[in-house]
């Protein structure tokens, strides 16, 4: 439960990054952890109906369906996680392996379903080797491509999770000689890789922060407004301001130099100075 929460809080911190600074692997990344959430949440469920509801048929039933969709989401991830690798390391989503993970997808689909036709501890344990194998590979994948991720940002989190997931890895082998773990491990690895990405988002945050406050406040048409000034003469104002004559102001607007004039005796005019000099000072103060 406490993984499924920093998990959710993971998938928050994300939608808002993807609204501040959009990239294309943030739509993947929350494509993904919004999947092992729900995988989170179908264990859960199905632990909660074995409890509640015992030996009775209700929960039988229950569990069946809770085990179809859960099944059906991992499909999707035995395919959707190579896919999101071969991105982020910049690689095409080329035939070989597309072939060969959309097969490993129709494999796990088969042992997902006679599993829950009829439960059975090798049959468990082939999915969960089957789904280690497809996350090892993409690690090693990753690994061997670091130096073709662009972003400085996703590389530093490769590198973050291929150690974290290494040094997991252990734990999940130790669920196939005592199942019972297989929950517990399953969930303290979810926490871990939260974490990871929790931390770059947080260091993003902070970085935005401390570079918003930071940066100088930008004149804008609002503060000139009791000057009554044009957006035209906004314009002419702000070019003036970066140092620009009169003559560069014309080529830089496409208009001639008399025009430019016009708008500069315009403003000093209603901002009542004389000189470039004064309104830069005045500008100054409006900052």
């Amino acid at each position: 439960m406490i993984a499924f929460a920093i998990g959710c809080m993971c998938l928050a911190l994300a939608v808002v990054y993807q609204i501040q600074k959009p990239h294309q692997w943030v739509k993947y990344f929350i494509t993904c952890i919004s999947s092992l959430l729900v995988c989170m949440m179908l264990s859960e469920l199905q632990l909660m109906t074995n409890i509640l509801l015992k030996d009775s048929f209700a929960s039988l039933v229950v569990s069946k369906v809770i085990s179809g969709i859960l099944v059906g989401n991992v499909v999707f991830l035995v395919s959707f996680i190579p896919y999101f690798t071969t991105w982020v390391i910049r690689d095409s989503w080329h035939n070989p392996y597309k072939t060969f993970f959309l097969m490993l997808s129709c494999v796990y689909a088969v042992l997902g379903v006679l599993n829950i036709i009829s439960p059975r501890s090798w049959c468990t344990n082939m999915m969960d080797i089957l789904f280690v194998c497809v996350l090892a590979f993409c690690f090693c994948v990753m690994l061997k491509n670091l130096e073709s991720i662009e972003e400085k940002g996703v590389r530093a989190v490769c590198i973050t999770v291929i150690i974290v997931s290494v040094s997991m890895l252990p734990a999940i082998g130790a669920t196939l000689v005592f199942p019972w773990l297989r929950n517990l491990m399953y969930g303290i690895y979810f926490l871990a890789f939260s974490i990871t990405i929790m931390s770059y988002l947080f260091s993003y945050f902070t970085r935005n922060r401390v570079g918003t406050e930071d940066a100088p406040k930008k004149l804008t048409l609002q503060d000139l407004a009791p000057f009554h000034i044009t957006e035209r003469e906004y314009t002419v104002i702000l070019l003036v301001s970066q140092g620009m004559t009169n003559k560069e102001i014309a080529a830089k607007l496409g208009i001639s130099v008399n025009t430019v004039n016009n708008h500069v005796a315009n403003i000093f005019a209603k901002t009542k100075v004389r000189s470039r000099i004064d309104l830069l000072n005045l500008l100054k103060q409006l900052w």
